[in-house]
């Protein structure tokens, strides 16, 4: 199967769309790995692309499915979530706005995206003779113990911190929603795509194109 990854590029670029039809059919998959911090996260989707009507659609599958060439990998708080898919295929997250993007080889024919929560989270300090202190940190859920124990090779880490734009004011045109991620996976390379998107009221619409990474393997 020839990836469609200069089309996307093509649409991505020239700020095109996103569509989502047939979500109703694509169950979410979540289930333990038995990991505290990593967890099966995602829907299944057949990814095709419209360059003329500037349009990359996901159309989604039913959970048992197994034609499907693109995993939708939906975050959880404090979490690593996880999404496998055949290679080659795509691998698609949205909602970044700080978190962290992950690919590992996880088989000869398979990768997993991960799209690891970096968020504030509560740690309390003691304090002698006072009320305990609720300090607010930053911490990412990683998914490298976990893949260390499974012996999966990391292809890449993209991390998202910073690049959102809000806009200057409440309700710019020019503030973004999201940023997300889009990873046309080969044999031996992964093209992917870090971009922004908006909703609007005709739809879903890329609004930058912040980033495109190589990684070989």
């Amino acid at each position: 199967m020839a990836l469609l990854t200069e089309e996307i590029r093509t649409v991505l670029s020239s700020g095109g769309w996103m569509r989502f039809p047939g979500l109703q059919d694509a169950g979410r998959i979540s289930t333990s790995t038995g990991d505290q911090i990593v967890q099966n996260s995602y829907s299944k989707h057949k990814l095709t692309v419209n360059t003329s009507a500037n349009v990359i659609m996901f159309t989604g599958v039913p959970e048992t499915s197994t034609d499907y060439d693109c995993v939708n990998v939906q975050t959880i708080d404090a979490v690593s979530a996880i999404g496998p898919v055949g290679i080659p295929g795509y691998v698609y997250t949205g909602n970044f706005s700080g978190c962290v993007f992950y690919l590992y080889k996880t088989g000869t024919d398979e990768v997993t995206g991960v799209h690891a929560y970096n968020g504030e989270v509560d740690v309390p300090k003691k304090r002698f003779m006072r009320k305990t202190k609720i300090n607010k940190v930053v911490r990412e859920f990683g998914p490298g113990d976990f893949y260390t124990r499974k012996v999966a090779k990391q292809l890449c880490r993209y991390p998202t911190r910073g690049e959102l734009s809000l806009g200057k004011v409440i309700g710019d045109p020019a503030g973004e929603d999201s940023l997300n991620f889009l990873s046309c996976v080969e044999r031996t390379k992964a093209t992917t795509f870090l971009f922004s998107m908006k909703g609007t009221k005709d739809g879903v619409k890329v609004m930058r194109l912040l980033a495109t990474y190589e990684a070989n393997y």
